[in-house]
């Protein structure tokens, strides 16, 4: 699996949709193949092995009952909660009807669980977010600049996906430098650094 990755500033105003506080020490932006995004996020979080891990994805609306009823398959400790946003909308006839967001946050205690949670729940387009804490709220609405929040401390590391371009942003208070990082990674992640 080849990765690409360089180091660049947090900049909420420029080009991330979340919000840091506070900030944090290195934020890496990756791009990996589609096909590749599954394992990159398993392999790199069974390596950094720091359990439980917090999942925290979008789903489908009117799938509620087929996530729900996966999850309980794999005994996994999970919550969710219905956001209001004001960007989608569906047309019925007393008018625009716009959809709340369906967010999971599902505690994963292992690897097999961690390879169990990303395949199922990984949907291009959609948020997504594996974090080695609990560190993770929401605002009032799902579209608004304080919608995803972070609170990071000296151990934070999380990734998360963009909502419509296939980048994930690394964010960590632990790899305060490339090199710290590319120690961390499988032997089977072959890395391409490129510059700011």
């Amino acid at each position: 699996m080849k990765i690409y990755i360089r180091e660049q500033m947090y900049d909420f105003k420029q080009c991330h949709d979340f919000l840091v506080k506070p900030l944090p020490e290195t934020v890496y932006d990756i791009y990996v193949e589609d096909e590749d995004i599954e394992e990159f996020f398993i392999s790199f979080f069974s390596e950094l092995n720091q359990f439980p891990l917090y999942i925290i994805y979008e789903w489908y609306d009117f799938d509620f009952d087929g996530m729900k009823e996966r999850l309980d398959k794999l005994h996994l400790i999970y919550s969710h909660k219905f956001i209001p946003q004001n960007s989608v909308c569906t047309i019925t006839e007393q008018g625009d009807t716009y959809l709340d967001v369906l967010i999971f946050t599902v505690k994963v205690t292992d690897g097999n669980q961690l390879a169990e949670v990303v395949k199922k729940s990984l949907v291009p387009y959609h948020l997504f977010i594996i974090s080695n804490q609990d560190n993770v709220t929401f605002g009032e609405m799902y579209d608004q600049e304080d919608s995803i929040q972070f609170k990071m401390n000296e151990s934070t590391t999380f990734c998360k996906m963009q909502f419509d371009v296939p980048a994930t942003y690394l964010v960590t208070n632990q790899f305060k430098n490339m090199n710290n990082l590319l120690a961390s990674l499988s032997e089977k992640i072959k890395v391409v650094k490129e510059n700011e």
